[in-house]
């Protein structure tokens, strides 16, 4: 049968490129416009492009070193203008319609697992753990001499599974492997694990049928078995919590915003988060000297911090708050606790509408127009997490909660809310609901002592949450793998709304 190659059309390479760029970078193809700024507008900076191009020299064929205008290079249109001229100029065969069974050699194509031809076959182990070595440094940007075979990707090189995905999307086009590997899950912890695995696979596997993809259509995302049958959702959520450690840096490469972070539980989950490799902003309104203190402890850790001073209530503040995660950071936001708040604590009769307008406008308002900041710097990224916090009080009486009961039900109503509207621009929104936390707040209660003797006996365990508590449930919920949850508000008190206040 004969193959026939073309040269791909402009619209059709220009589709192709915006593919690779939505499967590297992880944005919806919506937000790819062409002709915006990599840097400025979609926040795609010179690693990323780097590991674009990665995968089009793979796709296309392309030599490591590409002489292509540098001012091409600032949009998904320039590149693929570029790649469209190089592409004629230099008689780069690409190829234009899928073909059968024969493949003729040198051209950019998947390989079979043994080189020349259908079938079972074996390729030597050296050389397959250095291939493999040079795409882990082309994807990562890693020097070799870096990358050693038997060190651990997450605790010793930083690799995640986000990057390892991006490896193994090279390592399907380059060997031609199937979207769905069976590799032992024990294989996958070094490269030398993984050149091994390949290695057997390639040896007694059955060799994939080779197809040859049209420019536009992308590679497959990588799915890897975990051994006895697909790696489901079940062990993706338990191995979530297993790389909840500081010593994983899992959320390395992150941004998280945490209102109302100076003191308090909110110090605690902006302190874990940076423990946990986020770079945070710390916000802080009336405890500003305590929020500028909780940064310079998290730096003082190795952390990366700034502290934003503002009252979410003050849409200025709000506004310059967000510019400075902008700014800061490099344009993107993943994570957005809103943990800002306000209320009078006392009995309905002491309530006045003025203590009814600054709690909504803090925690209702404040939360709204905050997400929808929020929001916009998460669409740069391809979409991010909102925690929202509530409390138990609002589906039920507590002494002196009745305002904050009935504000913090609206922003349940909220978080529902958004978590809809949200999902569009690939946001997900959860509340987290715990019941009274030890601390300083809680001891400032009318009649804390025997409130919290009440409600202590009112658990299942006998004791209330302490902050640590709430801040691993919420990194829990903006680790990656979590898509079971969106739109719930997650009740952690200990049992008591179950046996009553």
């Amino acid at each position: 049968m004969s193959t026939a190659y073309t040269i791909p059309v402009a619209n059709d390479l220009n589709s192709g490129i915006r593919e690779i760029f939505a499967q590297v970078t992880r944005y919806p193809l919506e937000v790819l416009d062409p002709t915006s700024g990599l840097e400025e507008d979609l926040g795609i900076d010179s690693v990323k492009l780097g590991e674009v191009f990665a995968v089009l020299r793979e796709k296309y064929g392309l030599p490591e070193k590409l002489d292509l205008p540098r001012e091409k290079l600032k949009t998904i249109g320039g590149i693929a203008e570029a790649l469209q001229v190089y592409l004629r100029d230099s008689a780069v065969p690409v190829i234009g319609e899928v073909v059968a069974e024969t493949m003729t050699a040198g051209l950019a194509q998947p390989q079979p697992a043994n080189g020349n031809g259908h079938g079972n076959g074996s390729v030597d182990a050296a050389t397959l753990q250095a291939s493999v070595l040079e795409i882990f440094a082309q994807v990562t940007r890693y020097p070799l001499e870096v990358l050693d075979p038997t060190s651990g990707l997450e605790e010793d090189l930083g690799i995640d599974s986000v990057k390892l995905g991006e490896v193994f999307a090279v390592l399907r086009e380059k060997y031609g492997l199937p979207e769905k590997l069976d590799l032992p899950r024990e294989k996958l912890k070094t490269i030398g694990g993984i050149a091994e695995a390949l290695q057997v696979y390639m040896a007694h596997g059955e060799a994939p049928p080779l197809v040859v993809r049209q420019p536009g259509m992308p590679p497959p995302s990588p799915v890897i078995s975990g051994g006895n049958g697909t790696h489901g959702e079940a062990s993706v959520i338990a191995e979530s919590f297993a790389m909840l450690t500081p010593e994983r840096k899992p959320f390395a490469g992150k941004v998280a915003l945490v209102t109302g972070s100076g003191r308090g539980l909110g110090k605690d989950v902006v302190s874990y988060l940076a423990e946990l490799g986020a770079s945070v902003v710390v916000n802080s309104f009336h405890s500003r000297v305590e929020g500028e203190r909780t940064v310079e402890e998290i730096k003082a850790k190795g952390g990366s911090a700034v502290h934003a001073w503002g009252s979410v209530a003050n849409p200025e503040h709000v506004k310059a708050m967000f510019e400075l995660v902008e700014s800061t950071y490099g344009g993107g936001l993943d994570f957005f606790v809103s943990n800002a708040s306000n209320g009078m604590l006392a009995p309905l009769k002491e309530i006045t509408a003025e203590h009814w307008e600054k709690a909504f406008r803090t925690n209702v308002v404040g939360l709204h127009q905050s997400a929808l900041a929020a929001v916009e710097l998460m669409k740069k990224r391809g979409g991010g997490k909102i925690i929202t916090l509530s409390t138990p009080a609002s589906q039920g009486y507590v002494d002196y909660f009745g305002c904050m009961g009935a504000v913090k039900a609206a922003v349940e109503s909220l978080t529902r809310s958004m978590a809809i509207e949200f999902a569009a621009d690939h946001v997900q929104v959860n509340c987290v609901s715990p019941g009274p936390v030890y601390g300083d707040l809680l001891n400032k209660w009318p009649e804390s002592e025997r409130l919290i003797r009440q409600w202590e006996g009112n658990t299942a365990y006998s004791r209330l949450c302490e902050a640590r508590d709430v801040s691993h449930f919420i990194a829990y919920l903006l680790s990656e793998p979590v898509k079971l949850f969106t739109g719930s508000v997650l009740i952690m008190d200990g049992g008591i709304s179950s046996q009553g206040w």
